[in-house]
């Protein structure tokens, strides 16, 4: 470990044992809803690339349902987003915290106003305000908003946080005393055994083996026909959920606690975490299951390169040393936050003899990358920098290169796409042959994905090279993006096999680059278009168009790479 690493598990550790000390006001918060709390989304379970940082509440699969605030306060933070938190408010309390309500349908009539004022002055639907302490003042129990389906969603929900004022780090709500009904613990769907690289072996090999979990009469087992078998250095880890009464949805557990042969050598929970660290998802969970099977394992173990402070005691990094002859006895616990819990026990055997297996051979061309020291691989049409803290543990970096006559470079398969990245890498590529300078400004880095599937990376010119900062290893290419968005009518009033009421809506898309602008205007005169990523849905509210009259409508959309479309119609309304 180097001293850099050192110092911050450190750090760390004093910080994870103040963490787990600390106590919550309970009594001061209520529920944000007006109805039992059914929780379809639980704080800091696993998403992509991310620790979910509040609860989701769930609403009757409806939107519209009023959201109230949490306790007395200010609102001090108003957003309004085609992505994320879609339409947000965010309360500041007397106490120290910050509540945050997510995924809004609507504000308040007041604050409503004060959104569409400022959407009109600065004529574009995302914006973000800062109101003053007097401004907009509530009271425990008031109306604020109300739910809705807005931006990163996948169905009606509110999502509600609480946030410590001064780090703005979530805290995992439940903790302040909100009270949910919740009588089933949860399940472990398997358990993943890991040999360290060069300094283990599982089952006579030295790659991680998933054991699914089975169930006969009530009693619990791996599938497997023989005993689990190791030597040297391994870790665990396991793949778990949970349910609530009264609720669907497939949740996460709170936490976690592992013990060999009756002494515990790793634990941790979710109580709350720095939005910078978020990403470090990637490291608690084996991201090679994540990336290839979907399947969520949760480590009990600690990459050098993971300084979470959800662990319990910073000192335990939960790698198990197993180097003579005997069975050792493995016991997982896993609990959701109201103190229902799994138990697991099973064994491993170790054994000397298996010392003898080999290690996988080190690829050809192969380059050692580490937490603490980056690399940088210079090439006649590649560029690759991978800075320090990139990587959770050290890898193997390798590049290869496939001539293509489908793109304007060859296909550069850079890297492992299932070792993870903490920060973004920088990849640069040098066409085949010069680009006219007319058709610099719509190139672009793409990667490559299963199925087909084409992901824009972006990229700026630097020295003869494109060179974009993408978050994960895989295949890049250089590709060309001339073609400009599309702009299709979805309804308007004088449609005459549907009615929606008074709205218009037109669906935008783009097939390459993405969609970086778009505005709209009817009468001539900017109008105010809410945009929906998910359903890719540009709608206008025609509340405040004089009625009975023909109206012109114009909506301009532009791509990242510069293509523009103009698309004009006319209605009755």
């Amino acid at each position: 470990m180097t001293r850099q690493s050192s110092i911050l598990f450190i750090f760390m550790a004093l910080l994870s044992e103040a963490i787990y000390g600390q106590s919550y006001p309970t009594g001061y918060f209520s529920a944000p809803l007006d109805t039992p709390l059914i929780l379809v989304g639980t704080f800091g379970e696993i998403r992509n690339d991310h620790f979910h940082s509040g609860l989701d509440l769930g609403t009757g699969e409806q939107e519209g349902v009023p959201v109230m605030a949490a306790a007395d306060g200010y609102i001090s933070r108003i957003k309004v987003s085609a992505d994320g938190f879609g339409k947000a408010l965010y309360v500041t309390h007397p106490n120290g915290y910050v509540t945050v309500y997510g995924h809004l349908q609507k504000f308040t009539a007041p604050v409503n106003e004060l959104v569409r004022t400022t959407q009109y002055s600065q004529q574009k639907f995302e914006i973000e305000l800062f109101p003053k302490s007097k401004d907009f003042k509530v009271t425990k129990g008031e109306v604020i908003a109300y739910s809705g389906n807005t931006g990163g969603t996948t169905g009606p929900h509110l999502h509600f946080e609480i946030r410590d004022e001064e780090t703005e780090e979530p805290i995992n709500p439940l903790l302040f005393g909100l009270r949910v009904t919740d009588n089933i613990p949860p399940e472990i769907k398997n358990v993943r055994v890991f040999p360290m690289r060069e300094a283990g072996i599982v089952g006579r090999t030295d790659s991680a083996i998933t054991y699914e979990m089975q169930e006969m009469n009530g009693h619990f087992s791996l599938n497997t026909p023989d005993y689990i078998q190791a030597h040297g250095y391994i870790g665990v880890g396991f793949e778990a959920t949970d349910k609530q009464d009264l609720s669907m949805a497939t949740l996460g557990i709170y936490s976690a606690d592992v013990s060999v042969d009756g002494t515990q050598v790793y634990s941790w929970k979710q109580d709350r975490f720095n939005f910078k660290d978020t990403r470090m998802v990637n490291a608690h969970i084996d991201y090679l299951s994540k990336r290839r099977e979907n399947s969520t394992i949760e480590r009990c173990f600690r990459l050098p390169g993971n300084f979470l402070n959800m662990y319990g005691d910073t000192n335990q990094t939960g790698y198990l040393d197993f180097i003579d002859d005997d069975s050792h006895d493995i016991k997982i616990v896993v609990k959701d936050f109201n103190g229902n819990e799994r138990i697991f026990n099973f064994l491993i055997h170790s054994f000397s003899t298996l010392a003898s297996e080999p290690f996988q051979k080190v690829p050809d061309g192969s380059v050692v990358v580490s937490y603490s020291k980056g690399v940088a691989i210079h090439k006649e049409f590649l560029d690759v920098v991978i800075p320090s803290g990139a990587v959770y543990e050290d890898i193997y970096y390798n590049d290869t290169e496939a001539r293509t006559k489908t793109y304007l470079s060859s296909i550069f398969h850079v890297g492992n796409p299932y070792d993870a990245l903490q920060v973004p890498i920088s990849v640069g590529i040098k066409p085949y042959e010069p680009i006219a300078d007319s058709l610099m400004s719509k190139a672009l880095i793409i990667s490559l994905h299963e199925y087909g599937q084409i992901k824009a990376e972006g990229g700026e010119w630097k020295g003869g090279f494109l060179t974009a900062k993408p978050k994960q290893f895989g295949a890049f290419a250089i590709a060309l993006d001339t073609t400009p968005p599309k702009v299709v009518k979805e309804y308007v009033p004088a449609d005459m096999n549907s009615y929606r009421g008074g709205i218009v809506q037109v669906r935008i898309t783009d097939d390459l680059s993405g969609i970086k602008s778009y505005s709209g205007k009817l009468d001539g005169k900017w109008h105010l278009f809410e945009y929906d990523p998910k359903s890719t849905m540009l709608t206008a509210d025609l509340s405040f168009l004089p009625m009975n009259h023909e109206h012109p409508i114009e909506v301009t959309v532009t791509d990242e790479r510069g293509n523009t479309t103009t698309w004009t119609s006319k209605f009755w309304y």
